[in-house]
């Protein structure tokens, strides 16, 4: 490599450098920001707190079992069924809810009732 050279390679190579920084801003800015996908009740919190709100709109005034909870809870709040039952297992030990049964196809099956 001359000496005389020298420079002006590392005017290159920095002349490079900023365009590679000055593309990579404008890709960066120039894709959209994803933004989340807005909730249908903002105020809503975790699984337990959707459960206890439908308590409270009366859901629970007739025995329900969890696949009814699940399938009321399932267009605002997708999850597994497991994760409903659970809940509601919990809810009830904690005597948020009360447990009771309820014949179906003519067999007993737990409920919950408020």
């Amino acid at each position: 490599m001359k000496r005389n050279s020298l420079p002006e390679l590392l005017s290159h190579i920095q002349a490079l450098i900023e365009d590679c920084i000055r593309l990579v801003g404008k890709t960066e800015k120039s894709q959209p920001r994803r933004t989340p996908a807005p909730v249908q009740e903002a105020t809503k919190g975790g699984l337990p707190e959707r459960i206890l709100d439908l308590r409270e709109r009366r859901f629970f005034s007739r025995p329900k079992t969890g696949k009814e909870v699940h399938a009321r809870l399932n267009p605002a709040y997708p999850c597994e069924a497991d994760r409903v039952f659970m809940a509601l297992l919990r809810l009830s030990k904690k005597k948020k809810l009360r447990k009771a049964s309820k014949v179906i196809d003519g067999k007993k099956q737990v409920a919950y009732v408020w």
